[in-house]
């Protein structure tokens, strides 16, 4: 090819490299606008980091917040305090500690691209703003997050200690202060550091032999800044703290490293981003074959310990982030290969157009941020294969689904702020973020608790206590098991019952327990005894046969070595000693044994019972005993309480087997019964609010003897990111649309229209206050959405969880 004609391809590929960059800037604006805008932490690490400036701009000094995690306000602080400095002196000028955690982000990525570009040089600097078409930068620019100030710090570390026009003791002494900053942010990122060390100790060796002793001085001086001061806050902090700032910061951080983990992420890394890796070789054997081959140092260096960290990706609980050291390097030895080029007049050469076209394509495709059909990012539940930038899947259609999926999360998240503020002070939530976000405590951070507890360091027996005697009083879970112990699991589903969801969140609140009675008869056993029985008050006016009857028994530890291994062993007993229902469950669900328990107040273990449907009405006694490991009666069953029982036309449905009481029952049938609401999908649970009951279709309140069906429509309209309000035919969804008229009028208590009608999952819809109508595309089948099922969220095969398993049998 001629010249006039390598000049034209290199015009070419470079317009189309500025274009490509020009439209990831416009991608990561978009998002840092969006983001900004968006009122709750986004991920879980933005969660914990928000309550550690609400406290730490509150009333806590700094020694306060790295203290006994098993104390309120119950805070595990992962990183050293740089980040949560600046944020808390940022919100005391504008009031809003999430806002200024990631404004501090945003201007770290900010400054991180101009360091970036300060070390490549003017002929490449431009290329610097490839850093902001790195999607996990992209991402992670505008969230609470720390590490990308530590990036940024990290390298304008090397850029001032590669800057020899400074005094060699300013310039040790500055960038020696600036990796204790990026240290003091996040001990992990070494990249910077290091390489700053490099370039000190490099011009050290090579000027030895000359009598100034200005490169001596400039080590000596980096090293003692970064060793006195760094080590200095370290151990001052340890000091104030009594140790616990190390096990903060340290033993907390300290996850398992699994190599199938880590060879997942980087593969997805160089699956997607292979052509910026082969740039930054191709850049970096230019600059070897030149004079400016001392350059490639310290962008080496940088690399090859960003590589290092980014094996650190194999943590358990790890993300992407631990690549943005070793993107840093990548972009500067591209850049220096640019730069190279560019000064030795080589910009038309072959090598030259195969650095243009790598980074075309290192640009060309895009991994979406979000699911196209969930509230969650993409890939985390099925696989989300890259797309390319434009076209119908492009990065416009990535952020028009951003847009709406954070309107869906602000709808659900501003809910779920009101359940949290109203159940608080504390709540017990997998996501930290809920509790942040809304103004409460978390009562642990799961993840970090749940390292703490592995390594020996931490001790769950306080809060199973806590969980055992339903408190706090509302749960909310992401995932039934996400980081969460086996004995916590087994609490929460003996203990609490799902309330329904609102977008992804579970609810969980504590089951209602009435009041506390003294035993009939003394029960007492292997170091423990029943200190009070309670009964849920029925639905009716007595209990009915066939219903799940909710007892609640108060144990006492009375001996320093109780029993390990005891059963709870309860029956209904009729016409003297008859049984007429045994039910047998480990004392506590076998999740803490009565050696563990604390001696001063009672712990409640719930043991539900079925009564027999063929139960006859008449006054029944409730008898509770005790089993050793063996199977051995320690105390035969005891009277303890009595109860009534009359039938008053409540249903056993054995399709799904569960039990509708007849207050229920009726509302059942009045609705339309299974063409309108479908059948149980869980028992009558009774909450301090009142009693649930949700079927296929509906879900049935009673609250002080009234029965009313939950507003699921809107409770779950929420969370649609496809929103409408027109119907087909162009008019305003006052009313039912014209094409579910004739189908509605059949349909009982469907509640006013939230929406107009539009296509979801191949279906049209309408969502009104307690359904959604559904059609198919030629109006020929016509059905209600399954409202009851969605709310519950139970995968396939799996029934709702409370009162957990028990073994007992009908009589």
């Amino acid at each position: 090819m001629g010249h006039a004609g390598l000049r034209w391809l290199d015009q070419i590929l470079l317009s189309v490299l500025a274009g490509l960059v020009t439209l990831y800037i416009w991608y990561a604006a978009e998002h840092v606008r969006l983001l900004l805008s968006f009122p709750f932490p986004l991920d879980y690490g933005e969660g914990p980091l928000l309550a550690q400036v609400r406290h730490l701009t509150d009333r806590y000094d700094l020694h306060q917040l790295y203290a006994d995690p098993s104390r309120a306000p119950f805070l595990i602080v992962n990183y050293p305090p740089l980040f949560l400095l600046l944020s808390a002196g940022l919100t005391v000028l504008i009031g809003m500690p999430l806002v200024a955690g990631r404004l501090i982000a945003l201007a770290a990525a900010i400054a991180a691209t101009a360091a970036l570009a300060a070390l490549i040089g003017r002929r490449g600097a431009w290329l610097a703003l490839l850093w902001l078409a790195v999607p996990v930068v992209r991402e992670w620019m505008p969230l609470m997050r720390v590490d990308l100030l530590g990036v940024a710090l990290g390298l304008w570390a090397v850029w001032v200690a590669d800057n020899d026009r400074l005094p060699p003791v300013w310039r040790g002494a500055l960038a020696g202060g600036l990796a204790v900053g990026c240290l003091l942010t996040k001990p992990s990122l070494i990249a910077g550091p290091l390489a700053a060390a490099t370039i000190f100790l490099a011009e050290w060796i090579r000027l030895r032999p000359q009598p100034e002793p200005h490169a001596r001085y400039a080590l000596l001086t980096f090293l003692a800044t970064a060793t006195l001061a760094g080590g200095g806050i370290v151990a001052a902090l340890a000091w104030a703290t009594q140790g616990w700032f190390l096990i903060h910061v340290i033993a907390a951080n300290a996850n398992r490293w699994e190599a199938d983990l880590a060879l997942g992420f980087w593969r997805q890394q160089l699956t997607l981003r292979w052509p910026l890796a082969i740039a930054a070789l191709l850049g970096g054997a230019i600059v070897w074959r030149t004079e400016r081959r001392k350059m490639l140092l310290p962008a080496l260096t940088y690399t090859l310990a960003g590589t290092l960290g980014a094996i650190g990706v194999g943590k358990v609980g790890a993300y992407a982030n631990y690549f943005f050291e070793w993107y840093a390097g990548l972009i500067w030895l591209c850049g220096l290969g640019w730069s190279t080029l560019t000064a030795v007049n080589q910009r038309r050469s072959v090598r030259s157009l195969a650095m243009s076209s790598l980074l075309i394509l290192s640009l060309l495709y895009y991994p979406p941020l979000w699911d196209a059909n969930r509230l969650r990012p993409a890939g985390l539940i099925e696989p989300s294969p890259p797309r390319l930038a434009f076209g119908q899947y492009g990065l416009w259609a990535d952020v028009r689904r951003e847009a709406d999926v954070l309107a869906a999360l602000t709808r659900t998240g501003m809910a779920l702020a009101r359940e949290a503020r109203t159940a608080g002070p504390v709540i017990f939530t997998d996501v930290p973020g809920l509790a942040s976000g809304a103004g409460v405590t978390a009562r642990i951070p799961v993840f970090e608790f749940r390292q703490l507890l592995d390594q020996g360091l931490a001790d769950q027996t306080t809060l199973l206590q806590e969980l055992a005697n339903g408190k706090p009083p509302l749960i909310l879970l992401d995932y039934l098991g996400n980081w969460l112990t086996p004995e916590m699991i087994t609490i929460i589903q003996h203990r609490y019952a799902q309330d329904g969801s609102l977008g992804l969140i579970d609810r969980y609140r504590s089951v209602a327990t009435g009041p506390a009675q003294p035993p009939l008869q003394p029960v007492a056993a292997g170091g423990v005894q029943l200190a009070g029985v309670q009964l849920a008050p029925p639905l009716g006016v007595a209990y009915e046969p066939g219903q799940l009857l909710t007892l609640s028994l108060q144990w006492q530890r009375i001996d320093q070595y109780p029993a390990d291994d005891l059963t709870v062993v309860v029956r209904v007993l009729f016409a003297g000693n008859r049984v007429a229902a045994h039910s047998e469950l480990p004392l506590l669900y076998g999740a803490l044994p009565p050696a563990r328990w604390s001696t001063t107040a009672p712990i409640e273990h719930m043991q539900p019972i079925a009564l027999p449907l063929e139960l006859l009405p008449g006054t029944y006694q409730l008898a509770v005993g005790l089993r050793d490991s063996n199977g051995h009666d320690l105390i035969a069953p005891q009277p303890v309480a009595t109860i009534a029982i009359e039938a008053q036309g409540g249903s056993f449905f054995t399709e799904t087997g569960y039990f509708v009481p007849a207050a229920f029952m009726r509302a059942w049938a009045e609705l339309g019964a299974v063409e309108r609401v479908g059948w149980p999908l869980m028992p009558a649970v009774p909450f301090t609010w009142g009693w649930l009951q949700c079927f296929e279709r509906v879900c049935l309140e009673a609250r002080d003897s009234t029965i009313s069906i939950r507003s699921l429509g809107r409770e779950l309209y929420l969370a649609e990111t496809m929103r409408s309000a027109q119907c087909f035919t162009g008019t305003p969804a006052t009313t039912i649309c014209p094409g579910f008229t004739n189908y509605s009028e059949q349909i009982a208590d469907l509640g006013q229209p939230l929406s107009g009608e539009l296509f979801r999952n191949g279906w049209i819809v309408q969502w009104t206050e307690y359904a959604r109508l559904e059609r198919n595309t030629d109006g020929t089948v016509f059905g209600l959405g399954r409202l009851g099922d969605e709310t519950l969220h139970l995968p396939p095969g799996v029934r709702y969880r409370w009162p957990g398993s028990t073994i007992a049998e009908r009589r």
